[in-house]
């Protein structure tokens, strides 16, 4: 599905509800985030989406009626919008609703990203398991967000595994990110994790197209890392926050 063809749907659905008196809020996770905001892909396969607040009976009918007829309309898969029953726990909810990276707002529906943290680490676990070229793209550019957020420093390897600690990434998956957003950007967005390395490639010592296998030859993952100091402050309870882990009904997609 295309950003045109899912923006659509979505108008779509959004009159049905505001035809029934209905507004439904909702927060938007998984692949499609790098279609609809992110601008990182071209297409989506599916929408991942939880409700704000608990749907009632009445509303959860409507909305199911208007998600399956715009499925018709704009002959997209049945399942092309997946809701989740339940809304997201109450720190993830907090932070994305702070947030309010709105990415489809109309009389019957609002659709708002999920927290960018959480789904950077989510995109960091996915390159840590499968080096997909598709995952590195996502995570590079919600990285370049985030850096721009936090004043234009990079974010630590400490900070990172803090956010949401249950999400595990490893020091390869970070490298890889690290590596690409460093090359297209001409700077560090990532910083701790194996900085000598990465100095070698700035001074032209390794050139950027070397592949990071003789890294993992070398060992070098099981080094000492450092720039492990505190983000700037942002008006957000940090510790609030990773005090509190994600529940079982929210996974990374």
């Amino acid at each position: 599905m295309t950003e045109t063809t899912v923006l659509a749907a979505l108008e779509y659905v959004s009159q049905k509800l505001i035809a029934k008196g209905i507004h439904v809020q909702m927060i938007l996770e998984g692949e499609a985030l790098g279609c609809l905001f992110l601008g990182s892909r071209d297409r989506t396969s599916s929408l991942n989406l939880h409700p704000t607040t608990l749907l009632t009976p009445r509303t959860q009918t409507h909305l199911t009626r208007a998600l399956h007829r715009a499925s018709q309309k704009f002959s997209l898969p049945p399942t092309w919008a997946r809701i989740a029953p339940t809304a997201p726990n109450s720190t993830l909810l907090h932070r994305s609703l702070l947030q309010n990276e709105i990415i489809f707002s109309s009389e019957g529906l609002t659709v708002l990203a999920v927290d960018l943290c959480f789904a950077l680490k989510c995109k960091l676990e996915a390159v840590s398991s499968y080096c997909d070229a598709e995952d590195v793209e996502d995570a590079v550019v919600l990285l370049r967000r985030l850096v721009r957020v936090y004043r234009g420093r990079p974010l630590t390897k400490g900070y990172i595994l803090r956010s949401w600690p249950k999400i595990v990434v490893s020091d390869l998956g970070l490298l890889r990110v690290g590596r690409e957003y460093e090359w297209r950007y001409g700077g560090r967005g990532v910083a701790g994790v194996n900085d000598e390395y990465m100095g070698w490639r700035r001074e032209g010592g390794v050139g950027w197209d070397v592949g990071l296998e003789e890294l993992e030859r070398m060992g070098r993952d099981s080094g000492t890392y450092g720039c492990e100091k505190g983000m700037p402050d942002v008006m957000m309870d940090f510790e609030a926050i990773f005090r509190t882990d994600r529940e079982d009904n929210w996974s990374c997609r």
